[in-house]
């Protein structure tokens, strides 16, 4: 039956007027009402009236689900939302009219979209969008932590249909703090999450191929229930409907938005499935509020929203709010072992700076060292340079040596003749025995002679210079002396000459000794 519901062919079908969505405010609502639905209201109300509003009379309930009376509209929404006759609040809507808000602009552009299909609200500046910019602005300014969200003015305009703006803001503020339609507004919107996963868990249970359907076209709830549940089905849907829906969710509160959510989709579910994804959505912006703008239609999806189980509600959220604290625990625990890995993290790029740091030190050091070695490099050439420089010299010396060594030497002091090498015979001896001390023994000996010949010139200048007597003696005893100083000084001399051919002979043997060297090493 449900499906069946709105697939009649009748004119109210409205399957002609295009891909054009249906006018918010489209809808015109009988102010008709029979004698007898007015005496059985009269009664009830005259009861209600009696006690407290929170005491509802038990007919009450079976006369709001067959509709209210337009006529009777605004003052049974008051008494439902216990707000009637609220002077302290009147007073209030008063000064808060008067105060600003950061939301105006914003107030203002929705107020220009707000019903436009109604002719209280079509005229710019009128009397309607005037008292819905005054009611809007005063609950932005009421409400600081929620302020001006879209989807308010909607409902305020239904209650500004019935009602003096100053009752309309009594009953929006009682909608939004009593009726738990202001936790779906909050920063966050966390409440409106748990809606949607209620709802998402309901058509599971009793739509589960049209769930099958949206998941697998990638349709989600919030993409058409959203909408529905902020403005309370107001924005979209024919006011005829969208008075039923008020009326039904004033007694019952927040599951009747489940239950008229509910039976819409299965009246809609064999169109549904055969939609893909933007056929879909479009199905939800333009055909479905189409197909509620008769009063029969929309008597017909109440009365089926009625039978509409719900009961699961609180079970589901329950299991919404054990699944919300299980994701909050991992949140938890993931940002404490992010906070872990941060420290880590933050420790070893402290590690790998102290290594970078002495990685520089060491590459400076290599680097010094490498400078170093260059230069020792740049000595060793040189002194291989200067070492050739000396073989050459010492090779011109050893020429030479040898080109007097056929020639035979008499020693100044003596009648015997050696030849060069038996000169300098001792020195070889002394250099092979003690290479670093021979070549120096030579000339100590022949710096001593020249000593010793300094101080006998200084000893005969002192006589001269002494009474100045003169007798033979004095010239034996200076021929003498002349004789004596003329052998050491031929002493001195060729003992000086023995000491550089010593000292050739032994350059000579310290080379060959090198030579003989590198060859074994070879």
């Amino acid at each position: 039956m449900q499906e069946e519901l709105l697939d009649d062919s009748s004119p109210t079908d409205y399957s002609s007027d295009g891909d054009e969505p249906l006018l918010s405010g489209t809808g015109e609502v009988s102010k008709n009402c029979s004698i007898a639905q007015l005496d059985e209201w009269q009664g009830i109300l005259h009861e209600w009236y009696q006690d407290v509003p929170e005491k509802r009379p038990k007919a009450l309930t079976a006369l709001v689900r067959s509709g209210i009376p337009e006529a009777l509209r605004g003052s049974v929404w008051q008494r439902l939302a216990c707000v009637e006759n609220r002077k302290e609040m009147f007073d209030s809507y008063r000064v808060l009219i008067t105060k600003e808000t950061s939301c105006e602009t914003v107030i203002q552009r929705d107020i220009n979209r707000t019903f436009p299909a109604h002719k209280f609200f079509k005229e710019n500046g009128g009397t309607g969008q005037e008292n819905l910019y005054k009611v809007s602005k005063a609950y932005a300014v009421y409400d600081t932590e929620v302020g001006y969200c879209q989807g308010l003015s909607y409902i305020a305009a239904s209650l500004l249909l019935h009602m003096p703006e100053e009752e309309a803001f009594c009953v929006l503020v009682a909608l939004m703090y009593n009726y738990g339609l202001r936790d779906m507004f909050k920063m966050g919107f966390e409440s409106l999450y748990l809606r949607l996963y209620q709802l998402n868990r309901l058509m599971k249970d009793q739509l589960p191929d049209l769930y099958e359907h949206f998941a697998q076209m990638g349709v989600e709830s919030h993409m058409f229930a959203s909408q529905w549940f902020l403005s309370l089905f107001t924005a979209r849907f024919p006011l005829y409907f969208v008075f039923y829906i008020l009326d039904v969710f004033l007694l019952d509160g927040i599951p009747v938005l489940f239950q008229v959510a509910l039976t819409l989709l299965s009246t809609c579910r064999k169109d549904l499935l055969e939609l893909d994804f933007e056929g879909i959505l479009k199905y939800f912006r333009v055909t479905l509020p189409k197909k509620c703008r008769s009063e029969t239609q929309a008597k017909r999806l109440m009365k089926l929203s009625f039978e509409c189980k719900v009961k699961k509600l609180r079970k589901y959220e329950l299991e919404y709010m054990a699944k919300k604290e299980e994701k909050n625990r991992k949140e938890q625990e993931l940002k404490q072992y992010e906070q872990r890995y941060g420290e880590e993290r933050a420790k070893l790029q402290h590690e790998i700076s102290t290594l970078n740091e002495k990685v520089e030190q060491m590459v400076r050091e290599d680097r010094k060292s490498a400078g170093i070695i260059q230069d020792y490099k740049h000595i060793i050439q040189r002194q291989e340079t200067d070492n050739g420089r000396l073989h050459t010299m010492l090779d011109e010396l050893t020429s030479d040596l040898c080109a007097g060594a056929s020639a035979p030497l008499r020693h100044p002091t003596s009648s015997y003749f050696f030849s060069p090498l038996e000169a300098a015979s001792p020195y070889v001896g002394n250099a092979m025995r003690y290479p670093h001390k021979s070549a120096a023994s030579g000339i100590h000996q022949s710096e001593d002679k020249e000593k010793e010949i300094a101080q006998t010139k200084e000893q005969r200048t002192k006589r001269d210079d002494g009474d100045g007597d003169y007798d033979e003696d004095d010239d034996d005893d200076d021929d003498d002396d002349d004789s004596r100083r003329h052998r050491r000084s031929s002493d001195a001399y060729g003992w000086k000459q023995h000491a550089i051919r010593g000292t050739s002979v032994e350059l000579e043997c310290q080379e060959g000794h090198r030579t003989g060297r590198r060859m074994k090493a070879q």
